[in-house]
């Protein structure tokens, strides 16, 4: 295939947010076109017309913005199959289940991102039916609503490759270890902790948290799942440094 020029983005769209990737240096933008050529190299070595690719780790590690950010070089590089991206912050339960149902005397919604807090076996019953060629209606996640969106982004096309991001793909808790199957491949991103707890807690204030609140909830949870996030990595097929480590 041939590889043409990509564009590299000033900002990339996720889940309603706009990122600024402008500050990237010319090593780090280099990485991430190879990077994106390499998936298309993936897709071509699995011999097959629906093939899935994971990018797993941490919160904060950057699983969202690199994603959106090949889905910007899918559309540059025209193609000859789809490219779409979901997320596992589309599984979650909604806010509504999560306020009414409980672990250990504790709200699920306050600990909202952990691996219970999700629909496991409505993503993995979505990958078999992507897989086996089906049109399918995969939910996004709404950052003005705090919920999953249901039905938001259809692929009918025979040939497409989807990107699935998220924390516990390579789990096993909680019925997640039927996911990992589903992978034709999975990369992890790596993440400096520190760096990483600040990236967070600043995108919980832009949704609404103060201050206090956002570090409370990375402590409470976002650490935590974070933690035993980077305990799944040797389960990936390929670990790679976050961008500000290139």
């Amino acid at each position: 295939m041939h590889m043409c020029e990509l564009v590299f983005p000033a900002s990339v769209q996720v889940t309603e947010q706009t990122i600024d990737v402008s500050g990237l240096t010319l090593r780090q933008q280099d990485y991430y076109r190879d990077l994106f050529w390499e998936l298309v190299a993936v897709y071509g070595r699995a011999q097959k017309s629906r093939v899935i690719i994971g990018f797993a780790g941490p919160t904060g590690a950057g699983k969202s913005v690199v994603t959106n950010l090949f889905k910007e070089f899918a559309r540059q590089a025209h193609l000859p199959f789809a490219f779409e991206v979901i997320t596992i912050d589309a599984y979650h339960f909604p806010n509504q289940y999560l306020l009414s149902h409980s672990y250990a005397g504790q709200p699920l919604k306050q600990v909202k991102g952990r691996f219970d807090t999700y629909d496991v076996a409505i993503l993995v019953r979505d990958l078999k039916a992507f897989a086996a060629g089906a049109t399918v209606a995969f939910p996004e996640y709404s950052r003005k609503l705090h919920d999953p969106v249901p039905d938001r982004l259809s692929v009918a096309a025979p040939a497409a490759l989807l990107l699935v991001e998220g924390l516990w793909l390579l789990a096993d808790q909680g019925g997640w270890a039927e996911v990992r199957p589903r992978l034709d491949f999975c990369y992890f991103i790596e993440s400096d902790t520190e760096r990483t707890r600040e990236a967070v807690i600043r995108r919980h204030m832009n949704g609404g948290r103060t201050r206090e609140d956002a570090a409370r909830h990375y402590e409470a949870v976002d650490g935590r799942n974070s933690d035993l996030v980077r305990q799944t990595r040797l389960k990936a097929d390929k670990t790679i440094p976050p961008y500000y480590l290139i």
